[in-house]
């Protein structure tokens, strides 16, 4: 199981790095924008939400993002008109595949229009009756009251406190000639005051600081909780709220009969109501803020939807020129070589590309067929052009044979007439010379008029013994030999022509080694004939030692006729061995070996 998950896993990472050396880079690039759009779009989103994970959204992060926003956008937006205008010049200049491209750009673009019109519009439709409910008349009036609710349960407070504090202060001032002289008799009323009022705390204290009288649960001192400020507003007559903590409400007045003298009193509030109360005028503030921003979060809005709407716009036809171009780029080879193919160049090939779909597969055959063509061309050209050589051999036969025979007689007679031993020698030079003209004009005929094979059956390891036999005696300094996988090998030819055809690749042989080691004055050379039969094919391959072939055009044309490396040669012979096995359904061919000479290789049907 674990092996199976590697071998897996191995294969997707082989593939994915397949893919990112081979892959159009146009494509790699357009991917990889979509991926980094995708996140920016995201990543633009959650700042404006200040939804950040371990990041506060600010406004200098903010338009950070929108800055990497913009410029992603002007960059794709140079791509994709670059690219545009690339296309519309080779469509000016009628190159293949731009009229396709066109078509692509304005494809995508659509498929990717469309769609994020349709979401702009709902999405703008959508958000602005979402910011009409947030902001509308009812939300606004459910803040407004509970801001109304909050602020009269603060005054009811405020309005109870300062009524206590002001019917406390009266007392005090009433019961001033009493308790003048006795501090205790200050604290003992006081505390009256307090408990009969439900009150908290209560205190009276000098300005100077010194509290003189203490009535609940007062613990810190108050000249720590009372300001100048409020100490001055209470000189004026007036009531002053103060408190610096969240559970009680305080109230600070002056008392006219006792001097520069100060009483302070509390009552306990839950601080949990005191928070809401808190809370929901923090609220009603926020609220306040964002309906003066109104206008501007809608623009907003639109100015980030827009933003993503083009970057997907851009991306989309940016992607489609990409995936265009691997569909057009083959399309424009196969345009462009079949022009070359027009013009003759049936050499021309279309790149092969690196996948397997239908348009590698058609690339393929485009190929294969052209090289068929290629080949039955060649063919064409050789056959009207063996036709050509043998109407011009026929015709050069006819016209050389025919004087032949008187000049030969003629030459004949002289020799042997005439009384001169200088015309003697003239006459046996003009006989010598008919006889190769004669030989020449033998070979001019068998060119021209090589007659159908008459098929029958051929022992090949006997005609082949015969045939060495005879080369032997004629040439000694050679050595001979043969080789063969069967002791008999029997198939279906006619035998005169396929014994001519090999007797001409072994005197070909012959005249090969005696060139060179003539020169070399060392009897050393060789020939040698391998023939064998496999599955349903004779081989016959005759082997020598001699010159080889020459590094020239002359190498590539060697079957062709009256083409030749020898000074006296007709270049016939090997033209007639390629007619002759041609004529058999077999093929053939020279070329050079390991041991400096040349191979000729004759390769037959068992059965025509």
């Amino acid at each position: 199981m674990i092996q199976n998950y590697k071998k897996k896993n191995n294969f997707l990472i082989f593939n994915f790095y397949k893919w990112l050396i081979h892959e159009n880079i146009n494509i790699k690039l357009a991917l990889f924008l979509l991926i980094f759009s995708f996140f920016a779009a995201i990543f633009t989103f959650l700042s404006f939400t200040n939804s950040l994970p371990f990041i506060t959204s600010t406004p200098r992060l903010v338009i950070s993002i929108l800055t990497i926003d913009l410029l992603l956008l002007l960059f794709l937006c140079f791509k994709v008109i670059r690219r545009i205008i690339k296309i519309w010049i080779a469509r000016k200049k009628g190159y293949a595949g731009s009229k396709i491209s066109i078509k692509y750009i304005l494809v995508f673009g659509l498929l990717a229009l469309i769609p994020a019109v349709s979401v702009a519009i709902f999405s703008s439709f959508f958000f602005h009756l979402g910011i009409k409910t947030w902001f509308g008349e009812k939300v606004q009036k459910v803040f407004e009251e509970s801001t109304s609710v909050a602020n009269a349960y603060l005054n009811v407070h405020y309005q109870n406190i300062r009524s206590d504090i002001t019917s406390m202060s009266n007392e005090i001032d009433n019961q001033f000639d009493f308790i003048f002289l006795d501090l205790k008799k200050l604290n003992v009323l006081l505390n009256r005051q307090v408990e009969t009022r439900a009150l908290t705390e209560g205190f009276i204290f000098k300005k100077n600081g010194a509290v003189i009288a203490r009535a609940g649960f007062t613990i810190s001192t108050t000249p720590d909780l009372i300001t100048n400020y409020e100490m001055i507003q209470a000189d004026k007559g007036n009531v002053i709220f103060t408190s610096k903590r969240s559970d009680r409400v305080r109230a600070l007045i002056k008392l006219n009969k006792i001097i520069n003298t100060y009483l302070v009193i509390g009552r306990f509030v839950d601080p949990t109501i005191i928070n809401q109360v808190a809370s929901v005028k923090l609220a009603a503030k926020s609220y306040n803020e964002l309906l003066a921003q109104r206008s501007r979060i809608e623009l907003n809005f639109y100015i980030v939807f827009i933003f993503i709407s083009l970057l997907i716009l851009f991306i989309a036809v940016l992607m489609g020129l990409a995936f265009a171009d691997n569909l057009i780029n083959p399309i424009s080879n196969l345009i462009h070589t079949s022009n070359l193919i027009k013009k003759g160049n049936l050499t021309a090939k279309v790149p092969q590309i690196d996948s397997k779909d239908e348009m590698s597969l058609l690339i393929k055959r485009f190929n294969e067929m052209t090289s068929t063509l290629e080949k039955q061309q060649k063919e064409l050209r050789k056959r009207e052009r063996n036709s050509a050589w043998s109407d011009i051999a026929r015709r050069i036969a006819h016209e050389i044979k025919n004087p032949l025979t008187p000049i030969q007689l003629s030459a004949e007679f002289l020799k042997k007439n005439s009384k001169s031993s200088e015309y003697r020698n003239y006459a046996s030079i003009i006989v010598k010379q008919v006889s190769s003209i004669e030989k020449m004009v033998d070979e001019f005929s068998k060119f021209a008029r090589l007659p159908k094979p008459n098929i029958g059956k051929c022992n090949l390891n006997q005609m082949c013994r015969d045939l060495l036999l005879l080369h032997k005696k004629a040439n000694p300094m050679i050595h001979f030999s043969i080789k063969s996988n069967k002791s008999q090998i029997h198939f279906n030819a006619d035998e005169s022509q396929i014994s001519m055809a090999i007797n001409n690749i072994i005197q070909n042989s012959i005249e090969s080694v005696n060139q060179k080691h003539n020169k070399s004055k060392k009897n050393s050379g060789e020939i040698s004939l391998l023939i064998s039969k496999k599955l349903k094919k004779i081989i016959v391959q005759v082997n020598d030692n001699g010159i080889g072939l020459p590094n020239s055009n002359v190498k590539d044309r060697i079957l062709e006729p009256y083409i030749t490396t020898k000074s006296k040669g007709t270049g016939l012979g090997l033209a007639i061995v390629l007619k002759i096995i041609e004529q058999h359904n077999g093929t053939f061919s020279i070329f050079n070996n390991k041991i400096n000479g040349a191979s000729s290789l004759i390769e037959l049907p068992k059965n025509i």
